[in-house]
């Protein structure tokens, strides 16, 4: 709740929109039987959820093959597994990157043959960040990069991060679009945004070797990884209708959008209907996101569905 600015008591209560000279204000009233004030203040976009956007980089594995074309790769046939080489992640709101990569002798350590690779200490840096979020945005991130990471807490006996929500523009881009590629180049190539860095294997094969000028490149590509998808992120995600739901990290308690928190709501002629009820549609006029009211505002007489 808002705090009255003529008692000081938190003690308002929003009581609807209304244009003015200064623009689109939100009328408030106080509970305050003793004040009553009423007075307008302008729309906020704040939330207090925790958004981190991540991507990690990993090493591929070496293994022992007959042919360029195995059917089954045993166990027994691994020479080296994979292993984190860089991550790079940003909090919204914010726009520093956050980084760790190996050292040259981190990644010597991790091919020098014993099959021990050596990426705790970035592993255990982004352990601490996941734990501290509310959700995370990430780029096929639920089939690769929160499994990796996850598979890497468990062999270094982390615990599990506390819960946090998960939205993968990969997943929105599949219900939602039809691009002809759902790369994250191609897409952002396509939106007019810059896509990703150009790389070649070799950039991994001079990392795995401990080379600083690669490794100190590829955390620039990983970083530029992050900067993009949380930017086709902020271009996609009002038609994720899966987006969990920002009014839970409201700091005001008044009615926003579920996607981006905005209170800059229009309600709008077009009504969502169910099978028995009917309810208020918004447009949100920060990201154009349409949620709905819990308020019904005709609820059908006939019992009868399906």
């Amino acid at each position: 709740m808002i705090i009255c600015p003529n008692c000081k008591e938190a003690k308002t209560n929003i009581r609807g929109y209304e244009t003015t000279k200064k623009g689109k204000m939100i009328k408030v009233q106080c509970l305050n039987s003793k004040c009553n004030t009423n007075y307008f203040r302008v729309p906020e976009t704040r939330t207090l959820a925790k958004i981190l956007h991540f991507d990690i980089e990993t090493a591929p594995m070496e293994v022992y093959t007959f042919d360029n074309h195995p059917d089954f790769i045993s166990h027994t046939m691994l020479k080296r597994d994979w292993y984190v080489i860089c991550w790079s992640a940003n909090w919204e709101g914010s726009d520093k990157i956050i980084s760790e990569v190996q050292t040259p002798q981190e990644a010597k350590n991790s091919n020098d043959g014993t099959n021990k690779v050596d990426d705790r200490r970035i592993v255990e840096r982004l352990w601490g960040l996941l734990d501290a979020c509310d959700f995370v945005v990430t780029k096929n991130g639920k089939n690769f990069d929160e499994k990796k990471m996850n598979e890497r807490f468990a062999c270094y006996h982390l615990p599990p991060p506390t819960q946090y929500k998960h939205v993968d523009t990969q997943e929105i881009l599949k219900r939602k679009f039809k691009f002809s590629w759902n790369g994250l180049d191609a897409v952002r190539l396509r939106m007019g945004g810059e896509g990703k860095i150009p790389t070649d294997f070799t950039w991994w094969k001079e990392c795995m070797a401990g080379n600083p000028e690669y490794l100190k490149k590829m955390s620039e590509y990983c970083g530029k990884d992050v900067i993009e998808n949380k930017l086709l992120y902020h271009d996609i995600k009002a038609w994720d209708t899966q987006h969990p739901n920002m009014g839970m990290y409201s700091p005001t308690g008044n009615p926003c959008c579920t996607v981006c928190g905005s209170e800059d709501l229009l309600e709008i002629p077009e009504t969502y209907k169910t099978q028995v009820n009917t309810y208020p549609q918004y447009r949100c006029m920060s990201c154009g996101h349409t949620p709905r009211g819990r308020k019904v505002t005709k609820k059908s007489t006939i019992t009868l569905v399906g």
